[in-house]
């Protein structure tokens, strides 16, 4: 399904093309304020591909046909490290460039669907990148159930390091040979 773009604006005018020989593909709610899964594909014909995926904090600007920021540098990792499928999913799916634009009601910022797009995401990918950043106190509960869903899948998870409150680190202005450790669940 592509974004109905006239119904919900998540802000952000920073729209990059796809790489050469990048296939994207994006799942929306019908709304269009929530992208539950993001994906960018460049498998070579007849090969198998090897897909990761990465879990930010909430979706931006990115659909099936141009990336932003995040996604495109996210996309440069997985590419330097072999794999050659990219999946993307948030810990929260309201569409925002601004986290300060995300509802304040955590149930409105995190769909019902997205938890179990995650999942899926996660059965279908080599390792799980927790990669989602500072978020408000208040969505702790929702990080909390992403991540033991994510856990529950048996995929490694890893991140970028971690944050002085115990989040993820955001992978958009780390070095491009930051090395990955492995993500701590929670006690």
């Amino acid at each position: 399904m592509t974004a109905p773009e006239d119904r919900h604006d998540p802000g952000g005018r920073v729209r990059l093309r796809l790489p050469e020989g990048v296939q994207g593909g994006a799942t929306f709610s019908d709304c269009g304020r929530y992208r539950q899964a993001l994906s960018r594909d460049w498998t070579a014909p007849g090969k198998a591909p090897r897909t990761v995926l990465f879990v930010g904090m909430n979706p931006s600007v990115a659909d099936a046909a141009a990336s932003d920021p995040t996604c495109h540098r996210e996309l440069g990792f997985a590419r330097d490290w072999g794999f050659t499928r990219y999946l993307k999913g948030n810990v929260l799916d309201w569409r925002a460039t601004a986290p300060r634009d995300l509802p304040h009601d955590p149930g409105m910022a995190c769909s019902p669907a997205n938890i179990p797009a995650l999942v899926a995401m996660a059965h279908e990918a080599e390792m799980v990148v927790m990669a989602y950043g500072r978020l408000h106190p208040r969505h702790a509960g929702t990080v909390r159930d992403a991540v033991t869903a994510l856990a529950a899948t048996g995929r490694p998870l890893r991140c970028f390091g971690l944050n002085k409150d115990g989040s993820a680190k955001h992978p958009l202005y780390l070095r491009r040979d930051a090395a990955l450790m492995e993500f701590p669940l929670p006690g």
